[in-house]
């Protein structure tokens, strides 16, 4: 009976030890694992309150040195007394206007930008408990170019295979690459996915459904993050029915220009007599 008080007190004293009962924790950290040159970032640290204590101080750091710091209890701190400035960190070009306890903005983004970035919480008195939780941010220079589509052939019968590879043009980085098939996500089954991670494929059967006006469109976009996307789009035409709108067109044709030739034959009698009058 004496063991289940001892065990209580023992795990009790444990956790006040390590910081486990009361303080504040980190919920949610958003670090944009890649940027592109003058974009603005957001950094996102959300937090929450245990065991009846309330949030000191939040803090922001790029490579180990703070740029930032929102404190409560400080009723008149200010946006400036939020960024330090003091010492101006490489790459961070903070906008504090807008920046709050719980998101900081970065404006016009460089390649300095890059780096590791650390939120650190810290709770109230009495135990002042510090959590931290970091990621890496990366700034590239090379803009999104659009995607390369190969392997479309000019026309296409119902049934056939249809087989293409879209390829990334970027060479610093890799974007994601995705398929629409009549503008909707290709299904899982039609991707083919390679070693090599800048060209995914597409295979799949032409049936006469996927044809709408005589095309099946076929687009390849690449995106980096959820700011930047740019796409290629092909028409992959039915022989059948380009056959079809030839022969209508031509048939068409042919019986306008009997029609001509009899309108004229008709009139040029006319002409010739009224030519023998003058």
């Amino acid at each position: 009976m004496t063991t289940w008080p001892f065990i209580f007190c023992l795990t009790f004293t444990t956790l006040v030890l390590l910081g486990g009962v009361g303080g504040v924790r980190i919920t949610r950290l958003e670090v944009p694992a890649e940027a592109l040159v003058d974009d603005e970032v957001h950094l996102r640290c959300d937090y929450e309150d245990e065991g009846g204590s309330s949030l000191y101080t939040l803090k922001w750091y790029k490579d180990g040195r703070e740029f930032y710091r929102h404190q409560p209890g400080l009723s008149s701190q200010t946006a400036d007394d939020r960024c330090h400035n003091t010492y101006p960190v490489d790459g961070v070009n903070l906008d504090c206007w807008v920046s709050t306890e719980r998101e900081v903005v970065l404006q016009r983004v460089s390649t300095t930008t890059s780096g590791e970035y650390l939120c650190e919480v810290i709770g109230e008195h009495p135990k002042f408990r510090k959590v931290v939780r970091k990621a890496h941010l990366h700034v590239f220079s090379e803009s999104l170019h659009r995607p390369v589509i190969s392997g479309v052939q000019e026309t296409y019968r119902p049934l056939d295979v249809v087989s293409l590879n879209c390829t990334s043009a970027n060479t610093q980085y890799l974007p994601s690459l995705s398929w629409l098939l009549n503008d909707r996500p290709a299904p899982p089954s039609y991707v083919v996915k390679y070693q090599d991670k800048r060209t995914v494929g597409l295979r799949f059967l032409a049936r006469p459904d996927l044809f709408q006006e005589g095309v099946i469109r076929v687009t390849c976009a690449t995106t980096l993050g959820s700011h930047h996307k740019r796409d290629t789009q092909v028409t992959l035409p039915n022989t059948d029915y380009l056959s079809a709108q030839e022969y209508y067109y031509n048939a068409g044709s042919s019986e306008l220009c009997t029609r001509l030739h009899t309108i004229v034959d008709l009139f040029t009698p006319t002409v010739l007599v009224i030519g023998l009058i003058k």
